[in-house]
């Protein structure tokens, strides 16, 4: 059976941990025809959420000091997986574990491709949200910065993707492997991107849930990390 490898990176998420990892290993891919692995990379934390996620049976921990950066911790975890597939989920309560099923079906029909999960094909199709496709109690501004980058990736690479910032993609290994990922930020995520469209690596949308959180629960994209998503688009476009 193919086996999915579930990336967790982590920073100072003691709060959420515990509720996320349980839910992360009662999901039931077995069902689906794979099996899966945990791997959880926390990135300099200070608050115990590595000794929280060292608690748990089935979960391969492993600890980068000092923090590095979201993306550091994605490569870190990538290198230690051994999966057919790789899943990045965050380390909050943001998104819901049990989508992963619906995604994991995209790959029974269509392997080898990239599947991300789509909030805003979520909104309209769990919330009804019509054009907008705007989650309740997400912020005006993380929700301008999806639209735009949708269109800039699609003016630069040809590639319509509705929710580029979404936390739910599922890469295949045999491509993520082959990466040299220089990036070390939340920007990561769109070097990824654009080297799978370049890489002529399908890619996959599926509707998924969205629970948003604040700054003050925990949230640490910035207004400044878009801006840096968008040069990074427009960087690897022009890069070989």
């Amino acid at each position: 059976m193919p086996k999915l490898s579930i990336v967790i990176p982590a920073y100072n998420e003691s709060r959420y941990v515990r509720t996320l990892l349980e839910r992360v290993l009662a999901v039931p891919v077995e069902k689906l025809g794979f099996t899966k692995e945990v791997v959880f990379v926390d990135d300099g934390s200070t608050d115990g959420t590595l000794e929280l996620a060292q608690s748990f049976q089935g979960v391969r921990c492993f600890r980068q000091s000092p923090n590095g950066g979201k993306g550091k911790a994605v490569q870190r975890g990538i290198s230690e997986s051994t999966g057919d597939y790789i899943l990045v989920q965050d380390a909050d309560l943001e998104y819901d574990p049990m989508d992963y099923l619906e995604m994991l079906k995209c790959l029974t029909s269509h392997p080898g491709t990239a599947v991300y999960g789509s909030r805003t094909l979520g909104s309209k199709v769990f919330q009804k949200s019509g054009f907008l496709a705007k989650w309740k109690g997400q912020g005006w501004g993380p929700w301008l910065a999806g639209k735009v980058l949708t269109w800039i990736t699609y003016l630069l690479y040809g590639k319509w993707i509705s929710d580029t910032l979404t936390a739910y993609k599922i890469y295949p290994a045999s491509a993520i492997r082959k990466m040299k990922v220089v990036t070390s930020g939340f920007e990561t995520d769109h070097e990824i991107t654009a080297k799978l469209i370049r890489g002529s690596v399908g890619i996959l949308e599926v509707p998924i849930h969205y629970e948003p959180r604040s700054l003050e629960e925990g949230k640490k994209i910035r207004w400044q990390d878009g801006v840096v998503a968008i040069v990074t688009l427009f960087k690897f476009r022009v890069l070989s």
